[in-house]
């Protein structure tokens, strides 16, 4: 019916936790800004952030995914909210999905200046399909010509923070809705929730250094699931310098540098190490981020 054999072996590298339903967006440096997967990061430093991050999976590879980011967020009446936008374009192989959603934190201070926060997000989910990029061998298939191109749907997501001077704890919900989508005559479920759950620590008396070691942990269902794991070292208070190892499979290498006092600028790159069809294509990503103290003189980010 048609020609799959160039998107087969793609389209399994690309489902790694299970064929049945489509996977959040990947992030490399989501340790610099978890607003992105936990609405209840949104606002937590009491600052003005935006953030851009564009992330290049596969670098080589024909229809690899690729990541465009963009998150802004913001703290309010005196620090006891965070109100944020976050808005993603997401592609791969023949999809291109856009997402934009609206965060709100609420943030507890205990005396010891420890943080608790609850967030809320809801927004837009667009899925769409370019069947145009596929080689078909029968240009008239009844299956492809009733599929549903493209559908929107509402979201909600739900986060909870906990920051003291020395570590976080963060849970969260960031699409809590299935998508559910018509492939000619039948519906399929395009989509199903993501649970986060991340925890780092920092080690302050280190060598005149800072050490962080993080984890991330992404389930979805039926014992699906990716566990990030990273260690970052701060130099002079102005540039992070870290490791990261993803799944038992892939290993990475990120850095983060302090410009001024307002500026940060990322790069991240990771390697699949247990795949040999893909031991050839590295994984880039760039990040760009903006501080403004508009509301507090006090910034943490352990």
């Amino acid at each position: 019916m048609k020609k799959l054999y160039k998107l087969i072996p793609f389209i399994i590298l690309m489902f790694p936790l299970g064929l049945s339903a489509q996977l959040d967006p990947l992030y490399n440096q989501y340790f610099f800004n978890q607003a992105i997967i936990n609405p209840a990061y949104t606002g937590v430093n009491n600052i003005f952030n935006a953030t851009a991050m564009s992330r290049l999976q596969w670098a080589g590879v024909d229809g690899a995914p690729t990541t465009n980011t963009l998150n802004v967020t913001s703290s309010a009446f005196k620090n006891k909210v965070g109100l944020g936008a976050t808005l993603i374009y997401d592609t791969y192989g023949i999809n291109s999905n856009t997402e934009f959603n609206m965060a709100y934190s609420y943030k507890i201070s205990t005396a010891t200046g420890d943080v608790f926060s609850m967030g809320i997000q809801a927004g837009l989910v667009n899925i769409n399909y370019n069947y145009d990029r596929l080689t078909l061998q029968y240009v008239d298939d009844m299956v492809l010509n009733n599929a549903q191109q493209s559908v929107t749907e509402e979201n909600i997501g739900v986060g909870f923070w906990y920051m003291s001077k020395d570590y976080y704890v963060g849970l969260s919900v960031p699409r809590m809705l299935d998508i559910n989508v018509n492939d000619g005559g039948i519906e399929s479920t395009r989509y199903r929730r993501h649970y986060y759950l991340s925890a780092g620590y920092v080690f302050n008396q280190l060598f005149a250094l800072k050490f962080k070691p993080s984890i991330l942990l992404m389930y979805m269902d039926n014992n699906n699931y990716a566990l990030d794991l990273n260690a970052s070292f701060l130099l002079n208070e102005a540039i992070w310098l870290g490791a990261s190892f993803r799944n038992f499979g892939t290993i990475g290498v990120n850095t983060q540098m302090k410009v001024g006092e307002t500026l940060k600028l990322g790069y991240a790159f990771e390697l699949p190490v247990n795949n040999t069809a893909l031991t050839g294509f590295g994984t880039h990503s760039l990040m760009v981020s903006l501080d403004l103290e508009l509301f507090s003189r006090s910034s943490r980010r352990p």
